[in-house]
């Protein structure tokens, strides 16, 4: 329910810019509004950027060529079909693969520190995806480190690895646009890679815990 609303509410602030668009587009200044006549472009980000703003316009066109950017990578048909079987209704992909690979990169880490309190499995992170052995699941990575082994995961967004701090030296976005339908035209969508594998962290990663 909170996320409908934010949902709704980034409608509402679209619908605001759209409404706010077309008021200007139709001044007599002669000023250029950015686009072809009657028309200014929008842009969104994140949250606004997705089908289910394009549920809230009944108007066909209403959001065509409306542009923006959300944290994206392009996932395998594999990964979309797992993720339609869990919800068939699922409209978009955002974050999905993010998360998932959070999730198999924070259990294969707490494997390693035998933990399962957060400042003891934080220091293992980094280095469940930098050297040691390549592995891209989690089945392969945990026999790995239940072999005692180093491990280096590369997960359904692609290489992966973080800077010292901890962060991802690397990370893809999508350059989404909508469509006449007033939905997403995924042959339009465009990935940028942002950031540097080269200022991944080169420390050492500790070696795992011994089994309990």
């Amino acid at each position: 329910m909170a996320q409908r609303n934010v949902l709704r509410a980034a409608a509402v602030a679209a619908s605001v810019l759209i409404a706010a668009a077309a008021c200007s587009s139709g001044s007599d200044d002669g000023g250029d509004n950015g686009g072809s006549a009657g028309k200014t472009q929008v842009y969104g980000t994140d949250g606004n950027i997705g089908n289910a703003l394009g549920e809230d316009f009944k108007e066909k066109g209403s959001l065509e060529g409306m542009k923006g950017t959300t944290p994206l990578t392009k996932l395998g048909d594999d990964f979309q079909a797992k993720l339609k079987k869990v919800d068939p209704k699922l409209k978009d992909v955002n974050y999905s693969g993010e998360a998932y690979d959070s999730v198999v990169v924070t259990a294969l880490a707490a494997e390693q520190a035998r933990s399962a309190v957060g400042t003891a499995v934080a220091p293992y992170i980094n280095g469940v995806t930098a050297g040691g052995d390549k592995c891209t699941d989690f089945a392969s990575c945990i026999a790995l480190v239940k072999q005692g082994k180093d491990i280096d995961y590369d997960g359904v967004t692609g290489p992966l690895a973080f800077t010292q701090a901890g962060e991802p030296s690397r990370a893809s976005f999508g350059v989404l646009e909508f469509g006449n339908d007033n939905k997403l035209d995924d042959t339009k969508t465009e990935y940028v890679i942002a950031g540097d594998e080269a200022d991944a962290s080169k420390q050492a990663p500790l070696a795992p815990k011994p089994a309990i």
